[in-house]
């Protein structure tokens, strides 16, 4: 089974589209336009009233330097996955299918309230796109493991078909809630419960700097 990942709204390695709400001196006032007048270049105001980033740029004060701002965590980035979907096990000897538990992931909502930084203590940083890349190629091994799962169970056949998650990480590099999309024929022996709780799961690097959010699809095809 091939494998597409597609951009949503920006290119890259493997096509995500960051968003961060946006930092500055302004006062968020409505009457001051979209997004309250905080979006700067390369940015846009997404339906969901925060700055949609184009690239990993940011809406950052005037004179900030933005080379400085970019959390690399170095490392090598692993090859692309060439098997997605295939059962990898023996499935005359496979154990008792066991329901994977998601209970404790919370759905991402981009309407969600987020903490703000009152006093002014929290930093500019955000993850640079090396590291997000790197960290989501992990993560497309542990998402491949879940399709691979199902496949196995489902007479060695998992369904092509496009999925796409969207989720928000903080600067502790933890990831705070997550959203699948996906067609009903994917959502086969706890697929989704199981790539919903693999990227909860994925630890990214800690970084000074409000949370980001991250989209990204697969689309998967014979």
């Amino acid at each position: 089974m091939r494998a597409t990942i597609f951009t949503v709204a920006m290119t890259g390695l493997i096509g995500l589209s960051l968003t961060t709400g946006c930092r500055g001196g302004a006062t968020n006032n409505p009457g001051d336009g979209e997004c309250g007048g905080l979006c700067g270049d390369g940015t846009k105001c997404s339906d969901e009233g925060i700055c949609v980033v184009d690239y990993l740029a940011a809406c950052t004060p005037g004179g900030y330097d933005e080379s400085d701002s970019m959390v690399d965590d170095g490392g090598d980035l692993q090859p692309p996955i060439d098997n997605w979907g295939q059962c990898q096990e023996d499935m005359a000897s496979l154990p008792e299918f066991v329901p994977v538990d998601d209970s404790m992931v919370p759905q991402y909502d981009p309407n969600s309230p987020r903490k703000l930084d009152m006093n002014g203590s929290m930093g500019e940083e955000q993850l640079a796109e090396d590291t997000i890349n790197r960290h989501m190629r992990e993560i497309e091994y542990s998402l491949n493991e879940c399709f691979s799962r199902a496949a196995c169970y489902n007479n060695g056949v998992f369904p092509g078909g496009a999925i796409s998650f969207e989720f928000r990480i903080q600067g502790s590099g933890q990831v705070e809630s997550v959203k699948v999309d996906a067609p009903t024929e994917m959502d086969i022996f706890s697929t989704i419960q199981c790539a919903r709780k693999a990227i909860y799961d994925h630890k990214f690097p800690e970084y000074d700097g409000p949370a980001m959010t991250l989209s990204y699809g697969i689309e998967l095809s014979g």
